[in-house]
């Protein structure tokens, strides 16, 4: 039995990780871990995408905006088990979702997984910190993270 997507995303509240393949990413492009955030607004998810790509978005910010780069946030599979390699949680590029909205980014085609809620306290301090110092992320959004 498939649980619907907008029962999934009403009983995703704090820090969770999701894997599944975004809608509004380029069509080839192959699925990515997400990391969810909590935020105050209890209708909406933020969500942060972790990708193995890490010295393209290295080299992407560098370019583009050398201080948004300290806001890539390294992690491995020491600290997230599930990783098969170094990777980045962007935390320059949050984005936020409404709970109603979340099965229209998830493509049905994929499977849709949620692969863990126990996330370590100093990669969730890290998330926050980083998004809170990115010059790119619109402050409103900065303001609506709940953590601790």
């Amino acid at each position: 039995m498939d649980i619907p997507l907008e029962y999934i995303a009403k009983t995703l509240t704090g820090f969770c990780v999701c894997y599944f393949k975004n809608t509004t990413h380029n069509p080839e492009a192959p699925p990515h871990y997400h990391i969810t955030v909590p935020i105050s607004d209890d209708s909406s998810l933020l969500l942060c995408i972790i990708t193995s790509q890490v010295e393209n978005k290295a080299w992407y910010y560098h370019k583009t905006n050398q201080v948004a780069g300290s806001s890539l946030v390294i992690v491995n599979k020491d600290e997230l088990s599930f990783l098969k390699k170094m990777s980045i949680i962007d935390c320059n590029q949050p984005k936020l979702i409404h709970k109603s909205h979340f099965g229209k980014i998830v493509d049905p085609d994929h499977k849709f997984t949620i692969v863990t809620c126990n996330i370590p306290k100093e990669v969730k301090e890290k998330i926050v910190q980083a998004i809170k110092e990115s010059p790119i992320v619109k402050p409103f959004i900065k303001k609506l993270i709940k953590y601790p």
